[in-house]
């Protein structure tokens, strides 16, 4: 047979309680924080694709612009 232990109360019952608390609030704040990483991640890539894109287009006008200069086209 296994007995259980006795409900705790008094100081036992509120130093278990606000340890689950404490533990709650922290994991919470894990959560919260890998979100926060990915948001800033996924911003960053998305920032970085645009930037990227733009590098692009400017390298294919430029291009473009020598090779009317060297046609003499102005």
């Amino acid at each position: 047979m296994t007995e259980e232990s006795p409900a705790k109360r008094g100081d036992a019952a509120w130093k278990e309680e606000r340890e689950s608390i404490a533990r709650r609030n922290a994991d919470a704040h894990k959560r919260a924080l890998e979100q926060k990483r990915s948001r800033a991640s996924l911003a960053a890539a998305t920032a970085r694709e645009g930037l990227d894109r733009e590098v692009q287009q400017l390298r294919e006008l430029n291009s473009r612009i020598s090779k009317q200069r060297g046609r003499g086209v102005r």
